[in-house]
């Protein structure tokens, strides 16, 4: 019997001597364990206020794409208070570029000197038109007749897109449809992906990837006529013919036959002709937005160029004190027409080819008309957002995107903010 319990309490020890190591391994791992865990908690509750930042910030910029971007006043947070912990956010802005740095703190715990844990988000907002982001915005259907064209810059139609040309190119991409994309001319071709909302019929070539979907967060741009009213630094109130020149440390526009002539803010200028017909042309140097308003149906139309004249409106080259047709040097111009745009060659004689610089947005539901010569040319770099009526220019048109408007935009124009960098640390 005792040799009985003699083993009994050698089994015993022989199990505590390997279930107590395992025991206190279990405690501490699980220990460890709880731990990690509410350290994780702490974490994603921290990560969790420092996004709240940059979510409130968002949501006041796509309540109002013109004004409060870079305004130290407006974009400024007081330190909020949760019940789990705090945040806090400080703002660079860089209206030049049309951006802004993020840096947004998020700090669990009661403590907001000593908390539990704490996340820094790191993001840059960019504030980017979709008047100066495509090549062609055009609200309604739209169809391409012209052959052996080839257009730059992405597209975007709100409705039906029918291209019965053929030997048609989309160079650049993307191509977004609304409706139906309807294919009859050969040979048409799109580099980079293609969007559709309705169906697909014919056989295009998309080098890219055919999506059969509208993006739901693409919403037409309007402007806002109250804006233009409210922030102009020029206005003009009688039908007027507006000269830009160009020097090597300033720019400024000229009243023809007046001896008035006014200096382009370094700012970016917004000349507003209210209830008037304006006609513009010259080299510009800064950012303008010419913008009309019209009580009368007879006004309110922009035209660019002069059919006794040869005037071409263009940019100033920094480089070789010419003209240029690229905003790359920082100088842009927008005509924002309430009643319709009209682009004129010289037609007297010896006619001339007409070159046009800009984004071009006409509030009227009438296309934009061009006249020319017989056998002249007309040549667009920028933006425009409806179709182009032609009577002349018969030697033909190009339509180039200014990749550098994006960059370099005109003033007064409606942004939307995208996140183009955003990381948590």
């Amino acid at each position: 019997m005792k040799r009985r319990k003699g083993i009994a309490l050698v089994l015993v020890n022989l199990m505590a001597i390997f279930l107590l190591p395992l025991v206190i391994y279990l405690v501490i791992t699980t220990t460890t364990a709880l731990k990690h865990s509410s350290k994780e908690k702490q974490q994603n509750m921290a990560g969790g206020l420092a996004s709240t930042v940059l979510v409130d910030l968002m949501r006041q910029f796509s309540q109002n794409y013109y004004e409060g971007h870079y305004d130290p006043e407006l974009l400024a947070r007081n330190q909020a208070f949760y019940s789990v912990g705090f945040s806090s956010v400080t703002i660079e802005a860089d209206a030049a570029s049309h951006r802004l740095y993020i840096e947004a703190v998020g700090k669990y715990g009661k403590d907001q000197n000593n908390p539990l844990s704490d996340k820094h988000l790191h993001a840059a907002v960019q504030f980017i038109s979709d008047l100066t982001d495509y090549g062609t915005l055009i609200n309604g259907a739209f169809t391409l007749s012209a052959s052996n064209i080839t257009y730059y810059g992405k597209w975007w139609i709100t409705g039906n897109l029918s291209i019965t040309g053929s030997n048609v190119r989309f160079a650049g991409g993307p191509l977004v449809v609304g409706g139906n994309l309807s294919v009859s001319g050969s040979n048409v071709r799109v580099d980079g992906d293609a969007y559709y909302g309705g169906s697909l019929s014919g056989s295009p070539v998309i080098t890219g990837t055919g999506y059969n979907f509208y993006p739901s967060d693409m919403v037409y741009p309007s402007l806002r006529e109250d804006y233009y009213k409210m922030n102009y630094n020029y206005k003009v109130t009688s039908d007027r013919t507006l000269r830009f020149n160009a020097y090597p440390s300033s720019g400024t526009f000229s009243i023809v036959g007046t001896t008035i002539t006014v200096p382009i803010i370094d700012s970016g200028m917004i000349i507003l002709g209210e209830n008037v017909n304006l006609t513009v042309y010259g080299t510009v140097k800064g950012r303008v937005t010419v913008a009309t308003t019209n009580s009368s149906p007879s006004k309110g139309t922009i035209t660019a160029g002069q059919a006794s004249a040869d005037s071409d409106l263009m940019y100033y080259d920094s480089l070789t004190g010419g003209a240029t047709t690229s905003a790359v040097y920082g100088n842009s111009i927008a005509l924002l027409s309430s009643n319709g745009i009209n682009f004129q060659g010289k037609t007297t004689s010896p006619a001339q080819d007409l070159t046009v610089c800009g984004v071009f947005f006409n509030r009227s539901s009438s296309n934009i008309s061009a006249t020319g010569g017989a056998t002249k040319k007309l040549h667009l770099y920028g933006v425009r957002n409806k179709p182009i009526t032609l009577s002349g220019f018969g030697g033909g048109n190009s339509m180039v995107y200014d990749v550098w408007l994006n960059s370099n935009p005109p003033p007064g124009l409606p942004e939307r903010p995208v996140i183009i960098t955003w990381y948590m640390r």
